[in-house]
């Protein structure tokens, strides 16, 4: 799944870990603006409304159903996963949390050659989709 289009249909749906469970509803997806192919969901919990998760969205599948996600994440990882503040745009410390606590590389270290003091720096990631609340 590349092409915006195709992440439309999976706002509002339930996103699935590696293992069938449920982890939330996807709120919204963030894009790498250097590429814009969706790079992370965030996901509101079911079971708290106001938790919110920054899953990425890395070899994610469409769920057996057919109407969800599943990312191949295990619920242990998600569960001790750093979060953010709701409603605003992740710094860049934040979101360098996020790729070292997936195991993934910060692409904005990569471009620019930061060696992390970058913080209160606005970050890379921005929003491609986003569900209208009202």
């Amino acid at each position: 799944m590349t092409q915006a289009i195709e992440w439309i249909t999976y706002l509002d749906a339930r996103l699935y870990d590696e293992d069938g469970n449920v982890i939330g509803t996807i709120e919204e997806f963030l894009v790498e603006s250097e590429d814009g192919t969706p790079a992370w969901a965030v996901v509101v919990s079911e079971a708290d409304e106001s938790t919110r998760s920054y899953v990425p969205m890395r070899d994610a599948r469409a769920s057996e159903d057919g109407r969800g996600l599943q990312v191949p994440v295990d619920s242990d990882t998600l569960r001790d996963a750093p979060r953010a503040q709701s409603g605003g745009d992740l710094s860049h410390e934040e979101e360098r949390r996020l790729y070292n606590h997936y195991g993934q590389s910060y692409p904005g270290d990569e471009a620019s050659g930061e060696d992390g003091g970058a913080s209160g720096k606005r970050g890379l990631l921005r929003r491609l989709l986003r569900r209208d609340r009202s």
